[in-house]
């Protein structure tokens, strides 16, 4: 590995360490789009984070994405890049070969999937925002050939033919889909390799030296706060924290275990604070485990699966399989989760206190 290599590996570690910090890449974001027919015609309603976000987070993608940048994870040829270093460089051979499948096969074919409601790969997509919404907006000069694949013609072409609205969705899932595949190789390979390297011995330049140093979200050495007035997560309440953690997807099961048990919000919120174990929970809210084959009469409140289990009336619960054992360990994280996120929330000073 030569200097110019590693420095570009360090830069890569600062870039992601940006990316998988921006909101936009939160399990709290739940971009979603709805579609319904209306006689020949599909009509489309988008609920998306706020814009901010978006922009925010192409901003270190974008470095990631085009093969012009330093840190760029592959060539648009598949070729070259962060990821043929890291897998050259690695010295665990095992672990390489149990991820290449993933990030380079998988990978690929995620890249060429082509998007719903349009003939263009996920990879065009892509490139076609980048290159016309983020880094350019056409040819500076108008004799001169455009350099990039994509113009402003060609944005306007396909969120008319498609829809404003799925075209920006299909953008904004290719972005989170590829966005996290950058994630998951950076702490499974490329972080790794990037702090044993620094171990060896071999010390970043000074333009990988700032990057690493001078990050958009700095460390705890640095006395900076951040007043966000869009994410609002440092003035949640109690019960807005724990209707946001339940919204995540894998918490799903948990939410819906617990709105069959006990049914009202506030009560199931005092619960899971008091009760440290899911054992308890149970106990603590008067739950009846119903075996396999016994028959109740109560109505049947909740169903769901997986984890499967049926809540009755009168918080009679009846799991499946090794719901039991999978809704424990749910629990448990959830509520770690529940409190250091709830660590994170500022004290706001009441009026008096001005």
């Amino acid at each position: 590995m030569t200097q110019e290599e590693f420095d570009s590996l360090a830069i890569f570690v600062a870039v992601v360490e940006e990316l998988r910090r921006e909101p936009f890449f939160s399990e709290d974001n739940h971009d979603r789009l709805a579609t319904c027919n209306s006689g020949t015609a599909e009509n489309a309603s988008a609920f998306f984070c706020h814009p901010a976000f978006l922009k925010s987070a192409v901003l270190p993608f974008r470095k990631i994405w085009m093969s012009s940048e330093r840190c760029a994870f592959r060539n648009h040829d598949g070729t070259g890049g962060i990821r043929d270093l890291v897998f050259r460089e690695h010295p665990d051979q095992t672990l390489k070969g149990g991820h290449h499948y993933w990030f380079y096969e998988s990978f690929e074919c995620k890249l060429k999937e082509q998007a719903h409601w349009s003939h263009k790969s996920n990879s065009e997509i892509v490139s076609i925002w980048i290159n016309t919404q983020v880094a350019h907006t056409g040819p500076k000069d108008p004799n001169k050939k455009k350099s990039w694949e994509f113009e402003l013609a060609d944005f306007d072409q396909w969120a008319t033919q498609i829809g404003r609205e799925k075209f920006e969705f299909l953008f904004r899932s290719s972005l989170q889909t590829i966005g996290s595949s950058y994630v998951g190789f950076a702490e499974t390979l490329a972080i790794p390799l990037f702090k044993e390297l620094r171990k060896q011995g071999w010390v970043p330049g000074f333009e990988a030296e700032m990057a690493l140093k001078y990050n958009p979200y700095p460390d705890q050495r640095y006395q900076i706060m951040f007043d966000d007035p869009f994410w609002h997560l440092d003035r949640e309440s109690m019960e807005d924290t724990f209707d946001r953690l339940l919204a995540r997807q894998r918490f799903s099961g948990l939410h819906d275990f617990l709105r069959g048990l006990v049914p009202k919000k506030p009560e199931a919120l005092a619960a899971v604070c008091q009760f440290e174990q899911f054992g308890a929970l149970l106990k603590g809210c008067s739950a009846t485990i119903l075996e396999k084959d016994s028959r109740i009469d109560g109505n049947l409140l909740r169903r769901s699966g997986p984890p499967g289990f049926e809540a009755y009336e009168g918080r009679a619960v009846r799991f499946k399989g090794d719901s039991e054992d999978a809704l424990r360990r749910v629990y448990s994280e959830f509520r770690t989760c529940l409190f250091e996120e709830r660590k994170r929330q500022k004290c706001q000073r009441k009026w008096d206190e001005w």
